[in-house]
């Protein structure tokens, strides 16, 4: 599988949300933007000029890191209700009107 690379730039709306969005949930992180090795589908959407960042709200200790990818993989029902409200709170960012 060869696919463009491409990369979306850290100086845009939905980079600016996102650090805010993360400010107001996880106040003592930083967002930082980074390259993970692995695959992901937002080539797809680069390649169509649309801005896509893999951006996971969950705090994953390090017994669920262990369970990535692996047999039984899951994160913890608080990450799981946490991370809903934050992608919730990026969607409102994202469409509040000024």
């Amino acid at each position: 599988m060869g696919f463009t690379p491409a990369v979306s730039s850290a100086e845009t709306e939905l980079f600016g949300a996102i650090v805010e969005v993360s400010a107001k949930n996880f106040p003592d992180a930083r967002v930082i933007p980074s390259v993970s090795g692995g695959f992901t589908d937002s080539h797809f959407f680069r390649d169509k000029g649309i801005v896509s960042y893999g951006y996971a709200p969950f705090v994953v200790d390090s017994a669920e890191r262990r369970g990535v990818h692996g047999n039984n993989e899951r994160i913890s029902v608080e990450n799981m209700e946490r991370g809903t409200r934050v992608m919730i709170d990026l969607l409102r960012a994202m469409t509040v009107t000024q």
